[in-house]
């Protein structure tokens, strides 16, 4: 007699899955696995994108008055 294969339920259930992390919890974790310089770099270029940003808001702000 043959034996019966484990039903896929059985095998779903012995599989380990990873705990759902939220998208910001995944960046979180990213970003402490980021080296110093690196956080460095990219504060840096946080900071200057922002500024850009509203210089460019405020330009546009006084070209409509």
């Amino acid at each position: 007699m043959a034996s019966n294969p484990p039903s896929p339920q059985k095998s779903r259930k012995s599989a380990v899955r990873p705990v759902p992390i939220s998208p910001a919890q995944a960046i979180a974790d990213a970003w402490k696995r980021e080296s110093v310089e690196s956080q460095e770099r990219w504060r840096k270029l946080d900071t200057e994108m922002r500024r850009r940003y509203e210089d460019a808001r405020r330009k546009q702000a006084q070209s409509k008055m």
